[in-house]
């Protein structure tokens, strides 16, 4: 394999990760169901459409809506209020899509009447990232109870789920965020870091790379494996944990690991499949490739 340093054009702007595209718990209530077995952290980050039933009665439980306005009107889950994944995203400089800074996502999070402390039910509606992108936010800024709805609203209104279609007449909150999770997010300075010297054969992390293949083969971080964001799913619902695994195979679930795309939204899907699947340390870098791509011969990149 060829590596060089180079500042690389923006590879992949028409098929970024922003938006929507096709391509432990603090709270009381209890875990989600799984399929086919799974971690501690699985079953508190993933739900099923008939964990949401049996709970959405709970007055702590918050459904949260990441789809377009039209579609959120046009009908919902009970009791959602809804939160899109671009509203918590802010520029740093000439790098789009960077998790939105407290002061700039209180405000959002508080407009959307989301509660400190509730527990958040994400979902979407395939094919997105935006749930996982949303999932992955409220991580980092701690919220406490974040849960992933598998198969989002496809797969509420197949198990016959209720819809709300009445006009939403949710409260704002004052939302507050206390601290910061800085174990799911790293910088381009911090990966740089943890390659090692060229020929990068002892990196002290493993990466992944979720982009298309042509992507990944135009230009990518040295060491990381690819895996498509869209293979973690079978007809929008995460695949069995045995079979993610295997999308997997040869990394090691203890080490550090760290997800990317292009502005990290698809890389967010590749963290939520990890952690899913038990991964211990999995860590989101959001600058991705429009930072390390475009580092004007800071980062080195293989072909």
């Amino acid at each position: 394999m060829d590596l060089k340093i180079f500042g690389a054009v923006l590879i992949g702007a028409l098929v970024g990760c922003g938006g929507s595209a096709v391509d432990g718990t603090d709270g009381g209530v209890p875990d989600g169901s799984l399929p086919d077995g799974g971690s501690p952290a699985a079953s508190s980050l993933v739900v099923d459409v008939d964990w949401l039933k049996a709970n959405l009665g709970d007055p702590n439980l918050q459904p949260v809506d990441t789809r377009g306005a039209p579609a959120f009107a046009a009908g919902r889950i009970p009791g959602a209020i809804r939160l899109r994944p671009e509203q918590l995203a802010m520029s740093d400089g000439d790098v789009p899509s960077q998790v939105a800074s407290p002061v700039l996502a209180e405000p959002v999070l508080g407009d959307a009447g989301l509660r400190n402390g509730s527990t958040a039910v994400v979902y979407g509606e395939f094919p997105e990232y935006d749930p996982a992108r949303v999932v992955w936010t409220l991580e980092y800024y701690r919220h406490g109870d974040v849960r992933y709805l598998d198969g989002g609203y496809a797969a509420w209104l197949d198990a016959g789920g209720t819809v709300d279609n009445e006009p939403s007449n949710v409260e704002a909150t004052d939302y507050t965020i206390m601290d910061l999770n800085e174990n799911v997010r790293v910088t381009g300075d911090w990966v740089l870091s943890q390659l090692g010297d060229a020929p990068y054969d002892m990196p002290s992390i493993q990466l992944v790379d979720a982009r298309s293949l042509a992507e990944y083969e135009a230009g990518r971080i040295p060491t990381a494996r690819h895996v498509q964001w869209t293979a973690n799913l079978e007809a929008g619902l995460l695949r069995p944990v045995a079979e993610i695994e295997a999308l997997y195979a040869g990394l090691d679930p203890s080490a550090p690991t760290v997800t990317y795309c292009q502005t990290g939204w698809r890389g967010s899907f590749a963290w939520l499949a990890l952690t899913y699947i038990g991964y211990e340390d999995v860590r989101l870098y959001d600058g991705s490739w429009a930072e390390w791509g475009n580092g004007n011969g800071t980062f080195p990149v293989e072909q």
